[in-house]
């Protein structure tokens, strides 16, 4: 059966006159609800008439001193309170409910790491609920229904706010089979007779590893390119030639021994993750708790990444003399 639906009033009076009233009847004083609300006593008083204009009827008596329910106050009074009340627990049920925090984030990052995460933020902040797109494109904040973004690159992004949320070296991973065959895989030089999986993303990533490991003129005997962090490292471990990941995208790759590093250098990325939003979105108590999340859950890749930096760098003054 099809409701029906009657339509509402439009001249109802404001629920901060009801307020008041109720206050002043409960007192039986202005001054007192005024105290309450935070008004002045001749601002509530504006307000009781107001309301009794509205409706056309006196709600109270006015006494020297004092105030009183009229007859039409008590029984408006019932109704008034029973409607504050009825409107208080639909708003607490309302904020008590998880609220949606819509983000973009990208498949390699929401599969290596934040999902993997969720469980810690949600116990954290049971209030808010992430709905999580995992995507290989930039969302469209003047289009896209997203409050959040995870992207990857350089930033800044025109009108937006972005800020870096990690720090990332890339390093050569491959299956454990590769780095031990033939041919050998032990010097960065040796890299000349291997296939090197290239990340569309990252189109430079190698180019820039074989000029800090010292091989810059370096030609592989192939090389291959793949528009998925994922395919890339399943292609690396399955022994089809070596990649570029980082420690971020790739630590249960090389905790479970499907990958491993053949070789120690690293370098640094100038590409990284940022945290991206309107610039308004800052004030938002939720992006603001992801953001706190991201940057503290992340803290120990830079710490480590900060820690290979030292001691590359000592090994390097050590060999130096």
């Amino acid at each position: 059966m099809t409701p029906i639906l009657r339509a509402m009033p439009l001249d109802l009076p404001p629920t901060s006159a009801l307020r008041a009233f109720a206050l002043a009847a409960r007192w039986l004083s202005f001054k007192r609800a005024a105290d309450e609300l935070g008004l002045s006593p001749s601002a509530l008083s504006r307000q009781i008439q107001a309301l009794e204009e509205h409706l056309g009827a006196a709600l109270f008596r006015r006494l020297n001193p004092g105030i009183e329910l009229t007859d039409d106050g008590r029984r408006y009074l019932a109704t008034v309170e029973a409607a504050l009340a009825l409107l208080s627990t639909a708003q607490r049920e309302i904020e008590a409910r998880p609220r949606e925090l819509r983000v973009s984030a990208l498949q390699s990052f929401s599969e290596s790491w934040l999902v993997p995460h969720l469980p810690e933020f949600e116990r954290r902040h049971p209030d808010v609920e992430l709905k999580i797109e995992a995507t290989l494109r930039y969302a469209d904040f003047a289009r896209d229904p997203v409050d959040v973004a995870i992207r990857f690159g350089r930033g800044p992004w025109e009108g937006l706010h972005a800020e870096p949320i990690v720090d990332l070296d890339y390093f050569p991973v491959c299956g454990p089979a590769l780095a031990s065959g033939d041919p050998p895989l032990r010097a960065p030089a040796d890299l000349a007779s291997h296939t090197l999986i290239h990340i569309a993303q990252t189109p430079d990533a190698w180019a820039v590893w074989l000029h800090a490991a010292g091989v810059a003129d370096l030609e592989p005997r192939r090389s291959v390119t793949y528009d998925h962090v994922g395919i890339a490292l399943s292609a690396a471990a399955s022994g089809q030639g070596v990649a570029l990941s980082t420690e971020l995208l790739c630590e249960g790759w090389l905790r479970d021994g499907r990958l491993c590093r053949p070789l120690p250098q690293r370098a640094r990325s100038a590409e990284t993750y940022h945290l991206v939003c309107r610039p308004e979105g800052l004030d938002d108590p939720r992006i603001a708790a992801l953001r706190d999340f991201l940057v503290e859950g992340l803290a120990p890749y830079d710490a480590r990444r900060a820690e290979h930096a030292t001691s590359g760098a000592r090994d390097a003054s050590a060999l130096a003399k």
